[in-house]
């Protein structure tokens, strides 16, 4: 009876020690995500308070030499492309699609090479300088690619030492620091989830486990801790609901549907794509010289618009927001300028100009219909539908600016807008242009893998 006790007692014992151990490891798993998560927050903060420095510095400069544009701009863009192609070929653009192309890259020692911390790190002070000398570009893509790339390091990290993250996939990191990265950026820690499956996940298989979903969702809640609960834009004051609702939605969706297409196709193209073709060879033999003319265009559209088309364009849109009047056509010139940057091949995101160039589009069509409705209402909506347009992302475009704006009572209205332009969009754009981008990618990394496998094949005979 008493070796029956004893041996019991150990067993129970045994048992519980077992299970303790277990829930000690777990809750390191879940610090060391916490603390992942911390790392992607800390660095979207410091990002954005850099971005911030060299919007203004650009706008101090470009106001008091107004003549220096014409040089600052195409002899920086040509600069910033030559160093970009030589030195850090994997962080031009939006940083987007480079994410989306690892995800879908199958393992391998090329897998990670465009989320390397060493190279993505550049993306920060490369977009920086991009803001400071007055290219059109946003900070939120570059976000996530640093956001991806600091998760990645800090979980290579963990396994290495045995400490977490062995059940999570390289996928999953990618993913968990991607859309944390872009939670911490617009301070819309719901977006960001959403962004994770609705354009992370699309067209390949990622496990929306507890652990991926709350690392998102902590990397936006800490940023909130750090710098408050405020929106990005100033919060939507304007109307909720307007006569001929359904109409102007329809127009909205439509019209941004079209030019979100265009806008899509146009970055898709380049430069070479949509050049006649005896010319195509020279323009990709000669990007510097295409910088420099490239850069006399953005200068030309930042003189006329007094500034307006330089950086991400947050003022024309907090002012549209506000119920300001601002020039009917500056989304239109806003996009010619996001476009001309893109096509460069520098470091910086769309993400920001389209929203501007999205204001700008309400704010057209309010100046069309004659003050018909509330300009507020139109901009709002026109913001999520050129987002959902370019992107044809239409929840994530949706949830996006409403919570950059606080505009949660038109959350409805803003989906069904942006659905209609998603739609419209892929009859001129047919595949969504991160995945279309993100495919390049990937092919230079198949190509690259292939490259050295002749090559080591050859040396080996």
């Amino acid at each position: 009876m008493l070796r029956s006790l004893k041996f019991h007692l150990r067993y129970f014992f045994h048992k519980k020690l077992r299970q303790t151990h277990r829930i000690s490891h777990k809750s390191l798993e879940f610090i060391c995500l916490i603390i992942g998560a911390t790392f992607v927050s800390l660095f979207s903060f410091g990002f954005a308070k850099l971005s911030d420095l060299g919007l203004e510095l650009n706008a101090h400069w470009s106001s008091q030499y107004p003549i220096a544009v014409w040089f600052v701009l195409p002899l920086g863009m040509a600069c910033l492309t030559w160093f970009t192609k030589k030195y850090t070929p994997y962080v031009g653009g939006s940083g987007i699609p480079q994410v989306i192309a690892s995800i879908n890259l199958p393992h391998s020692s090329y897998k990670t090479k465009l989320v390397e911390f060493s190279q993505t790190i550049w993306k920060i002070p490369l977009t920086f300088l991009a803001m400071l000398i007055g290219a059109s570009v946003g900070r939120e893509g570059p976000s996530v690619q640093v956001g991806a790339a600091v998760m990645l390091a800090w979980g290579n990290y963990c396994r290495k030492h045995n400490l977490a993250f062995r059940g999570l996939s390289t996928n999953e990191l990618l993913a968990t620091g991607a859309a944390g990265g872009l939670a911490a950026a617009f301070n819309a820690p719901l977006a960001g989830v959403i962004f994770a499956i609705e354009e992370l996940g699309r067209g390949v298989m990622l496990r929306w486990e507890r652990r991926v979903l709350m690392g998102v969702l902590a990397a936006g809640f800490i940023l909130v801790a750090i710098q408050g609960n405020s929106p990005y834009f100033p919060s939507y004051q304007g109307a909720t609901s307007v006569s001929y609702l359904y109409l102007w939605l329809a127009i909205c969706g439509v019209v941004c549907g079209i030019l979100g297409g265009i806008f899509g196709r146009l970055l898709a193209k380049g430069l070479a794509g949509l050049s006649p073709e005896k010319w195509r060879g020279w323009v990709r033999q000669h990007p510097i010289y295409i910088a420099l003319l490239l850069g006399l265009v953005l200068a030309a559209l930042g003189s006329y618009t007094h500034g307006q088309t330089y950086g991400t364009g947050y003022e024309v849109v907090a002012r549209a927001l506000e119920g300001q009047a601002i020039e009917p056509e500056i989304g239109i010139l806003k996009l010619l300028a996001t476009v001309t940057t893109y096509w460069n091949g520098i470091a910086g995101g769309i993400f920001t100009p389209s929203l501007t160039t999205g204001a700008g589009i309400g704010a057209m069509l309010w100046d069309i219909s004659g003050g018909m409705v509330d300009q507020r209402f139109l901009v709002i909506l026109c913001m999520a539908a050129f987002l959902a347009g370019g992107t044809q992302s239409p929840v994530t475009a949706s949830v996006v600016v409403m919570e950059m704006t606080g505009a949660q009572p038109v959350l409805i209205w803003l989906l069904i807008s942006s659905i209609i332009a998603s739609i419209i969009s892929r009859q001129f754009s047919p595949k969504p242009f991160y995945h279309f981008a993100a495919g390049r990618f990937r092919q230079q990394m198949q190509d690259r893998q292939a490259e050295e496998l002749r090559s080591k094949t050859e040396q080996e005979k």
